[in-house]
């Protein structure tokens, strides 16, 4: 598919042009003439018509608007309970590279986030606990040997038992309708501060699927084209949280890719 797909555009061009001048050649007026190089071209490109005109109205008319917003940043937000519905659940190496990106004891003391059989995984830090250690060389680094600490003293709740946070993270998919949700994918991320249940920052994103005649044929196993509609590829917390002024770590947060990991559950029917 992937390589027939390569050649699969010239040829329809090549087609569409042979129409084009084969209907001129027989007489047709101009009107006709794009008229049946467009109904040959139609089925081709269908796809690429209706997702233009569901992109501007997701992104020009539906709100939320703009689709990101920050409205307040926080340096010092010491307890952040994050809840992703998407991938879904934060998998125990996952909760490790949150731990070094995050949880630095200063800004961040407290980190909840909930895994994928439902738990709720809490871990703490103070001030000076990453230094404090003697580093073991039978770690590959000290902050292997830090997420190794850290883990240890791992506490688990449900979400109804689990201890109040400042803040609260969310990414859930949002729902569109039966015929949009062949054409594009739409998340969202929000920050809330939960002492005042108020929205600080979100992000809403659409993203469009391939197209047919433009198929994932360069990366493989994506479930959306990587370049959004709309909305922002940022990460959220770090910008509202205002972690470039932590100095304290900055790894890639997720083994496997959200793209991909679609791609499994929507396309494959993995679980």
């Amino acid at each position: 598919m992937g390589i027939f797909s390569i050649f699969l555009l010239p040829i329809i061009v090549f087609l569409a042009v042979m129409i084009y001048r084969a209907s001129k050649q027989d007489g047709f007026s101009l009107s006709k003439r794009v008229g049946i190089t467009f109904l040959f071209l139609l089925p081709f490109t269908y796809d690429i018509v209706i997702t233009n005109i569901l992109g501007a109205y997701y992104c020009l008319i539906a709100p939320p608007h703009p689709k990101t917003k920050i409205i307040k940043k926080v340096e010092y937000p010491i307890s952040i309970y994050w809840e992703d519905s998407v991938y879904p659940g934060f998998n125990k190496e996952d909760r490790k590279l949150m731990i070094i990106n995050y949880l630095d004891g200063k800004h961040l003391k407290t980190m909840a986030l909930n895994g994928p059989d439902g738990k709720i995984y809490v871990y703490s830090a103070k001030e000076g606990d990453f230094k404090s250690f003697k580093y073991d060389k039978k770690f590959k680094n000290r902050y292997t040997q830090y997420t190794h600490i850290i883990m240890q003293n791992e506490k688990v709740y449900t979400k109804q038992t689990m201890p109040k946070t400042n803040y609260t993270v969310t990414f859930n998919e949002i729902p569109l309708n039966s015929f949009s949700k062949h054409f594009l994918y739409s998340d969202e991320t929000k920050v809330i501060e939960n002492n005042t249940s108020k929205v600080i920052a979100y992000n809403r994103r659409y993203m469009r699927f391939f197209y047919n005649i433009f198929p994932d044929f360069e990366v493989g196993n994506l479930y959306y084209s990587p370049d959004p509609v709309c909305g922002e590829r940022i990460s959220l917390a770090e910008v509202t949280f205002e972690h470039n002024k932590w100095n304290f770590n900055n790894r890639r947060l997720r083994w496997v890719d959200i793209n991909q990991k679609l791609y499994n559950k929507y396309i494959k029917g993995e679980k």
